[in-house]
This record gives structure tokens, sequence and C-alpha cells, in this order.
């Protein structure tokens, strides 16, 4: 038995394979019906689907045998992988490559075998739709053709299955949009309508004292719906697959200061004082929008947490060739619960120190981002409020605070 060597492409051959997710997967009556034209037409009692996986082939859809999948090296499919044509073995009995196969001296004793590639649109070859017997034969030209193009057909259900799970996946994620915006977005704003109109009404009759309680609540109510907005923005660009990476070499002190900039007013409103120390030459390798996106949600939530007249500090490290951004405040910190939920998708925001409750996106669009650029993101344990970290390749030369 010789069985057949790796793919050329081995590498972008699985990684095609993978992404259609496909393999352990249930049966399906669009496959099994082509399986069954295929055998029809090729006239064999035997008719699959063959998937070729790193140390298997797996059918998806199978007429005529039991077994779910066999060892890659006594695969026939191996070898029709390799071919661009359907390949043919008239007689494995009198074939070198499969005489002593276990598939051809043991069940299903194979004699007959022709395998189409099914063919990714990128040209690389996943698997095939083979067609089996007991007896020697070979297919004649018509029956050859009629298999190639059901084996596109097999492909083109590939592509359709993938499509169809990707539009599923994208009405998901607008419900959940949606669901977001529908949640939160009404707390805020009619706050803000509410002390508005009582503004309107009665500010002549108002002392200064409660029109600035008034006006700072406003102020609040108007901060918490740009924040949400601004990262229901990122977030969905990111799940609808409008954002990719755009590496470049960045300053730190310049992205966090830019951000710095934008959140003024909730310093101002809480009275907070601002540390920050990072070297001003230090640089790290980054998509300047993801980062600063993340920089502003952890400022942000240190804001929020923070006690009125508290302290925020940004500090910068070096950590095995990765610069480490820490953003801490004093805050009442994280419970053991909420550590563990930190950076999921499901999780639930608590309230700030002046009762603010936000939306749980807002990490977990942070770990998102951080992957995108092979960065990471985790908290750390400090003796008093909370301190959560991110990590970024440094550019060489540059240096950091000690």
């Amino acid at each position: 038995m010789i069985s057949a060597p790796d793919h050329p492409f081995e590498s972008a051959r699985m990684a095609a394979l993978n992404a259609y997710d496909i393999l352990d997967t249930s049966d399906e009556a669009a496959f099994d019906e082509l399986a069954e034209i295929a055998g029809a037409i090729c006239g064999t009692s035997i008719s699959l689907i063959c998937f070729v996986d790193c140390q298997r082939q797996w059918f998806k859809s199978r007429v005529g045998l039991d077994a779910t999948e066999t060892p890659r090296s006594v695969a026939f499919c191996s070898h029709a992988i390799l071919q661009e044509e359907v390949f043919q073995i008239p007689n494995a009995l009198k074939d070198e490559r499969f005489a002593d196969n276990p598939l051809v001296t043991g069940d299903p004793n194979i004699r007959f075998y022709a395998g189409a590639p099914l063919v990714t649109p990128a040209g690389l070859p996943i698997g095939t739709l083979c067609v089996i017997d007991s007896e020697p034969k070979e297919l004649n030209e018509v029956q050859a053709r009629a298999l190639k193009t059901l084996a596109k057909q097999v492909v083109g259900q590939l592509e359709l299955r993938i499509h169809n799970h990707r539009q599923v996946k994208i009405s998901e994620r607008r419900e959940k949009i949606f669901s977001v915006i529908a949640h939160d977005l009404r707390g805020p704003f009619n706050s803000i309508l509410g002390f508005s109109r009582t503004l309107s009404k009665k500010a002549e009759n108002t002392s200064p004292a409660r029109i600035a309680d008034m006006a700072n609540s406003i102020l609040n109510s108007s901060l918490k719906v740009y924040q949400l907005l601004d990262e229901l923005l990122q977030w969905s660009q990111h799940q609808l697959g409008a954002f990719e990476a755009q590496l470049g070499e960045y300053g730190v002190l310049e992205l966090i200061e830019s951000e710095v900039a934008l959140l003024h007013d909730p310093l101002e409103f809480k009275e907070l004082k601002l540390s920050v120390e990072v070297a001003s030459n230090l640089k790290v390798i980054a998509d300047a929008t993801l980062t600063k996106t993340v920089i502003r949600n952890l400022l942000t939530n240190a804001f929020k947490y923070s006690p009125k007249g508290g302290e925020v500090k940004v500090r910068a490290t070096e950590v095995d060739g990765d610069i480490c951004v820490q953003v801490v405040d004093q805050g009442v910190g994280l419970s053991e619960a909420l550590k563990q939920q930190l950076f999921r998708h499901n999780q639930t925001s608590s309230p700030g120190t002046e009762g603010d409750v936000g939306h749980g996106i807002g990490l977990h669009l942070c770990y998102e981002f951080m992957q995108m650029q092979q960065g990471k993101i985790w908290w750390q344990d400090v003796a008093q409020g909370t301190s959560i970290a991110f990590s970024l390749p440094k550019v060489s030369g540059s240096e950091v605070i000690t």
C-alpha cells in the first residue's frame, strides 16, 4: 500500500476546510441527495461526500456505507485531492498503491473507485465526491463529467451553507444591537428630556443651585449616551465585518492624551485627578483606531467607578518585549464572580459611583479589539480599586518610565 503525500498547499487547504465548519456535523438533505444522484448516475453501490482532514477522511454523506470516517493513510480520496480531474481506479487489486489496502482486502472490499475533487473558489481541494463498487469497472465520459459537475454542486452547497450561517449571525448581532439600544438609551434620554423640560418650564422660579444640579444631571446623562453610541458604533462595525486592523507605529502617550481630551467633562464633573506616567518616546505596533477605543473604554470605566475627588492612574511598563498599559482606579474593585466574566459578551455592568448603569459590551469590545492586533487584555490584583491592563508589541528603541 502506498499512502498519498500531503497536498503541496496542505496548510492553506486545511484552513479552507476548517473555514467551512463542516466536519462532524449532522446529516443534511442537500448533501445526501447529491451523493445519491452520483451513485445512481455512475451505477455504484457506494457513494460518498468525503472531506480529507489532517489525520482522517470524514464522510458528510454516505450511501451504501455505515462507517463515518477512515484513517487518511488508507484513503483513496487522499490521492484524489492531488488530481485536477476525476481520479479513477478501475481495479484496485491490480494497482500497487491499493492492492494490499485494508479497504480493498477487507470490508467494504473496494475494487472500483472514482473521485471528483471538491475544489474551493480559491482552488484548494478539501475532499471528494466519490463513487465506489465491489466490482471492477470504469466510468464513461458522460458519467465522469456528471460526477465532476455534481462535485461543483457540493462546493456550491458549502458556500450557500456558509452564507446562510453568516446571515443568521448578522441577524442575531443586529437584534443584539437593537436590544442594547432599546434598553440602555431610553433611560439616559428620558433623564435628559425630563431635566430639560423642568429647566424650560421652571427656570425662572428655580434656585441657581438647583439649576446647576439639573445641568450636571443632563451632562452626566449626555455623557452616558455619547459613550454608549460610540461603543455601539465601534462594536457593530466590528461585528458586521467592517473592521480590519491597520497596524503601524504609534506613540502611547499621544494615543492616551487624545482620549483624555475627549473625556474632560467626566473628569471635571467628578473632580478626579488623572495621573499619566508614560514616557513621551514610548511606541507600540498597533491599530490607532482600535487602541484608542480600548483606552477610551478603560478610562471611562475608571472614571465611572472612581469616588468623587479620587485619582485614576495610567502607567506603562515593559513585559517580555511588549508594552503593558495599566489603568487603575480607586473604586470598590471587582468581585470574584465579576472577574470570571469580565471580558465575556454577556457581562452585566454594575452601577457606577453616581448610580450610572452601563451596558456590558465595553470590555468585551476591548477584548476583541486587542485580539485583532495580537494584543492582550486582562485584570490585575491591586490593594484598592480596579486595575485593567493591555499589552501590545513594543517598537524597538522606545523606553518606559521606571
